[in-house]
């Protein structure tokens, strides 16, 4: 096998210009990810020339450089802080909808109690207002149903007979 030839000057010039802007974070071509396909790319060359054809003195020199770079590039890290943000914003969301059921549960169970209660009290009062007419001796008047549509602040007057002379 023949050794690997040198690559040519000017290919090495846009591989240096290209990897200094992915290292600045001020990719023009690519994405800004420091891998060998964005140096490719933002070189403008084919990448089979990194991969294949000079693999032991271009590839390996700049895989080298940008795992010893050990940071990421501005439009990576920009994105990746976006991500974080959206990610604890969906938290605080979610958080808060569980809160919101979990009171909605509440309230319905509240409202249901509230509405059983209404109940018995209205049961109780006809009972006590029935009582009252039987100890005064008034009898009241039949009266057509009506239709709540607004509680009235207190009872609903109901009419009564004239009291009978004794």
């Amino acid at each position: 096998m023949s050794p690997e030839p040198d690559p040519p000057d000017e290919l090495c010039v846009k591989l240096r210009t290209a990897a200094d802007r992915l290292l600045a974070g001020t990719p023009l071509h690519s994405s800004g990810k420091l891998t060998i396909l964005d140096l490719a790319e933002e070189a403008q060359v084919k990448r089979w020339l990194l991969t294949h054809k000079y693999p032991n003195k271009l590839m390996a020199k700049y895989q080298a450089e940008f795992k010893a770079a050990r940071h990421k590039s501005e439009p990576v890290k920009k994105a990746e802080a976006e991500i974080d943000k959206l990610r604890e914003e969906l938290a605080r969301v979610r958080k808060e909808k569980r809160q919101l059921t979990e009171l909605v549960g509440i309230y319905a169970v509240m409202i249901e109690q509230l509405a059983g209660e209404r109940a018995e009290a209205l049961a109780e009062r006809d009972e006590a207002l029935t009582a009252r007419d039987a100890a005064l001796g008034v009898t009241a008047l039949p009266t057509a149903p009506q239709q709540r549509t607004e509680p009235s602040g207190g009872r609903t007057p109901r009419p009564l007979a004239p009291r009978k002379s004794r």
